[in-house]
C-alpha cells in the first residue's frame, strides 16, 4: 500500500492532543463521516488536520478500514474515499429507515384515533431505541426524541422484544440484577418471566409508571418478512390518559396499526403468527 509521504512520525497509542484516550471505534467512525461528507478524496494530512489528531494515528485507522473494505485508497494519489463495505452498510440503513417513512401514515392515523404520542422503535441486545414518533394531541406532552434508549425490562416496548425476539435476550437480561427506574419497575426475575409470558400470549404489553412516574405505554410487535421481529409500535402518554386498566379500544387500534405496518414490512398475514425462537 502506498502511504502519505508525511506519515513517518509515531504517536502514543490512541491519545488525543490533550492526552486523553478516546474510543478507537469513534475515531474510525469520525473518519468515515468526513470521507462520506464530500465527493473529493482526502489524504491523511487533511484528515489529521480536520480531526486535530496525529497523522500516524489517523493512518493506523485508515489502514484497518482499508483492509476491511470500508475505505479504498487511490494508488496514484494515496488519498482515500469510502469503500464498498460502507456502501453496503448504507444500503442496509436506508432500507431500515425507509420503514419509518412507510410506517408514518399509519402512525398518524393511530395518533388521530387515540390522541397520544405514537412511537416506533427498534432494539439492541440491551435496549429499545426510538426511531421516530408522531406527537400526540394531549395537553400533557411526553418528551421523546429519536435515538432515545430504554432498558428492555423498564418499558412496554422492551417487554415486546423479550416476548417476541430471541429467547436468549431474556436469559441474558436476567443474568445480572435488574435496575429499578421507579418503585414500579419489575426487578424480580420470576415476576418478569411471568409478565413476558402474558405479553406473548395476548400480543401486547404495558408498563404503567415503570420507567417514569406518571407515564404509561402500550406496545405491540412489528414483524418483518420471515416472521422475525423488526421492532415495536407504541402508544405513549400520561397515566391519566393511559390508565393501568388499558382501554380495549386503544389496544385493538394499536394491534391493528402494528399488523398494518408489519404487512408493509412483508410479514405474513394476521393469524399465521410469528416464529419465535433505565436508559
Amino acid at each position: 500500500m502506498q502511504g502519505d509521504p508525511e506519515d513517518v512520525a509515531q504517536s502514543p497509542a490512541d491519545e488525543d492532543g490533550e492526552g486523553h484516550v478516546s474510543s478507537t471505534s469513534v475515531v474510525s467512525l469520525r473518519i468515515l463521516e468526513l470521507l462520506a461528507e464530500g465527493d473529493a478524496e482526502l489524504g491523511v494530512t487533511q484528515l489529521a488536520d480536520m480531526l486535530r489528531m496525529p497523522k500516524a494515528r489517523v493512518h493506523r485507522h485508515l489502514t484497518a478500514l482499508r483492509l476491511e473494505g470500508y475505505v479504498t485508497q487511490n494508488a496514484r494519489t494515496s488519498r482515500y474515499k469510502t469503500g464498498w463495505r460502507l456502501f453496503l452498510l448504507g444500503q442496509k440503513l436506508v432500507r431500515q429507515f425507509d420503514t419509518v417513512g412507510l410506517a408514518r401514515p399509519t402512525m398518524e392515523e393511530l395518533r388521530d384515533k387515540v390522541g397520544q404520542t405514537i412511537v416506533i422503535s427498534t432494539f439492541t441486545d440491551n435496549h429499545v431505541v426510538v426511531l421516530d414518533l408522531v406527537r400526540g394531541r394531549s395537553p400533557l406532552e411526553i418528551l421523546l426524541t429519536p435515538g432515545t434508549q430504554y432498558a428492555l425490562h423498564t418499558v412496554a416496548q422492551g417487554k415486546i422484544v423479550l416476548a417476541f425476539g430471541d429467547p436468549a435476550l431474556l436469559d441474558h437480561l436476567l443474568a445480572a440484577p435488574l435496575a429499578a427506574c421507579t418503585p414500579k419497575t419489575i426487578v424480580d426475575p420470576d415476576r418478569l418471566r411471568a409478565e413476558i409470558g402474558i405479553v406473548h400470549k395476548r400480543g401486547w404489553a404495558e408498563a404503567p409508571e415503570e420507567v417514569f412516574m406518571g407515564v404509561n405505554a402500550l406496545a405491540a410487535p412489528l414483524f418483518q418478512h420471515g416472521g422475525t421481529l423488526f421492532g415495536t409500535l407504541a402508544i405513549v402518554g400520561s397515566i391519566h390518559f393511559l390508565p393501568t386498566q388499558a382501554d380495549p379500544a386503544s389496544v385493538e387500534a394499536l394491534k391493528d396499526a402494528a399488523a398494518k405496518i408489519s404487512g408493509l414490512l412483508g410479514a405474513q398475514a394476521a393469524g399465521s403468527g410469528p416464529h419465535t425462537a433505565c436508559r
